[in-house]
């Protein structure tokens, strides 16, 4: 995927953000002067480059990355065994080790209650770097951290920022993109640079008419993040709260999910599992509609999410990209005729006493087949006066109902 091909290696490419970028260097340098430093959270909104940074902080000063994320923090011997050695010791060839625990906002007693023992003994005594991310600093579960760390905030990224980085990334592809939708997409992504990424690269894959299906980013984790953990994960519990912390529309989920499977998972039981956990999921969430019951869109959520993760074996494949929902492309390219036969069938809907929906249903081929016989018996010019005069129909009506221009 494009946000991981043109993730920065060094803290200079991190985009924003750029007195919290100079507050990491000043700790790196601390570390290459071997002073013992108090570990960092750096917090802030998801796409902010958070975790890009920490990688970058490793990378560009050749420490070695030991990096543990939510699912992780559930299971006390492995954090044990794996932490507290580390912390403890160098790295090969005597390298620093950078120790990072993302999203440690997802820390929760009701997971493992000896986490947060095996956490405070690092903090305590570890003799190398410790950096923790965090969309939520004041989130409860990490309470106990506050006054062991130094905090730095990522704050939402500029609009101008990204659309530079958006033109930098469009040109190294060797793709055109028009400049007003390169401002559209910095000015939709809200700050959020992985966001932003994302979405021209939907855009390069799907068109430019797709802009709009794109909306504004208010969310805490976007579409393309939220099919990582379900599609990656090996838990029940790391995709469900992907969806419940994201602000991702439901439909539109089960659209993604749907089109990326076969794309994921090679194997056929697989395959049979994952569907049949999103047909369900399609169920409860068309009856949560129907019946205006939303406690539906809990059982379509752990369906969609869990469900779908849990058909996962091990054999996933990641290195496709994934593909934009068919029929949301098809929705988009038809919406101008749709629209059409709207307009036709709120015309009609006085004439033939029923709704739009079965007009253009049950309708709409019998209205089609008296134009085609009129025009026969008395020519285009007669046809089209009667349509006008007893329908409301006029000559791009006509057009549209027969799918071609008026001989």
């Amino acid at each position: 995927m494009l946000a991981d091909k043109y993730a920065p290696n060094t803290l200079n490419g991190i985009i924003g953000n750029y007195n919290s970028i100079k507050r990491l260097t000043e700790f790196s340098m601390k570390v290459h002067k071997g002073e013992r430093v108090k570990p960092i959270m750096i917090y802030g909104a998801t796409g902010t480059g958070k975790t890009s940074a920490a990688h970058a902080l490793a990378y560009g000063n050749g420490f070695e990355l030991l990096e543990l994320n939510s699912s992780d923090y559930r299971n006390t011997a492995r954090l044990e065994k794996v932490l507290l050695p580390a912390s403890r010791s160098r790295g090969l060839f005597s390298k620093n080790i950078l120790i990072l625990l993302d999203e440690i906002d997802e820390l929760s007693k009701k997971f493992d209650s000896g986490a947060e023992s095996t956490i405070r003994k690092l903090v305590d005594s570890s003799r190398q770097p410790v950096v923790f991310t965090a969309t939520d600093y004041w989130d409860q579960s990490i309470s106990f951290l506050r006054n062991s760390v130094d905090k730095v905030e990522f704050k939402k990224v500029t609009s101008i920022d990204i659309e530079r980085l958006l033109e930098k990334i469009a040109k190294e592809e060797g793709v055109e993109v028009k400049k007003g939708i390169i401002q559209e997409l910095a000015k939709r992504s809200d700050g959020d640079v992985r966001g932003a990424i994302n979405d021209l690269e939907a855009m390069l894959g799907a068109g430019e008419e797709l802009l709009e299906n794109l909306g504004m980013r208010d969310r805490k984790m976007e579409v393309f993040g939220v099919l990582d953990r379900i599609f990656t994960s090996r838990d029940f519990n790391r995709p469900r709260n992907a969806v419940m912390r994201s602000d991702v529309d439901m439909g539109m989920l089960i659209n993604w999910v749907d089109e990326n499977i076969p794309n994921r998972y090679p194997l056929k039981e697989e395959l049979g599992d994952a569907y049949s956990s999103l047909a369900k999921a399609s169920r409860f969430y068309e009856k949560a509609g129907r019946k205006s019951y939303y406690g539906y869109y809990r059982y379509a959520s752990v369906l969609a999410s869990s469900g779908v993760s849990m058909a996962n074996n091990g054999r996933v494949t990641l290195l496709k990209q994934y593909a934009f929902p068919s029929n949301i492309r098809y929705l988009a390219a038809s919406k101008k005729d749709r629209n059409e036969m709207n307009s036709i069938a709120e015309r009609l809907s006085s004439v033939l006493h029923t709704n739009k929906k079965a007009i253009i249903r049950n309708y709409m081929p019998m209205v089609k087949a008296a134009i085609e016989g009129s025009v026969k018996r008395v020519g285009t010019e007669k046809t089209k006066e009667i349509m006008a005069m007893q329908f409301s129909l006029y000559e791009d009506d006509i057009k549209a109902i027969l799918g071609r221009k008026l001989s």
